[in-house]
């Protein structure tokens, strides 16, 4: 898990909480990030496996988290109630 993750989690955690989506699926989550920003992706285990790395692709962002200034922000793309509703 990347130290970002880690360092924003209670802001993720209380996003999440406010827009009815489970903190514990973010967690699990594949993560990209970079000095600023974190993007939440969905790899669907359950999928057959047998062409390596181009069996990721692509794997949906589910939710963009970034630094602007001194806030944690969010944007949720089209996968983020699929993925990451909580039930």
């Amino acid at each position: 898990m990347c130290k970002l993750f880690d360092e924003w989690s209670p802001q993720i955690r209380e996003y999440c909480n406010n827009h009815n989506l489970s903190f514990e699926k973010a967690q699990k989550m594949s993560q990209c990030w970079g000095k600023n920003d974190i993007i939440l992706q969905y790899y669907d285990e359950k999928k057959v496996r047998n062409q390596g790395l181009l069996d990721e692709t692509p794997m949906p962002i589910v939710l963009k988290i970034f630094r602007n200034k001194d806030r944690v922000e969010f944007e949720q793309t089209e996968y983020t109630q699929r993925y990451l509703a909580a039930n």
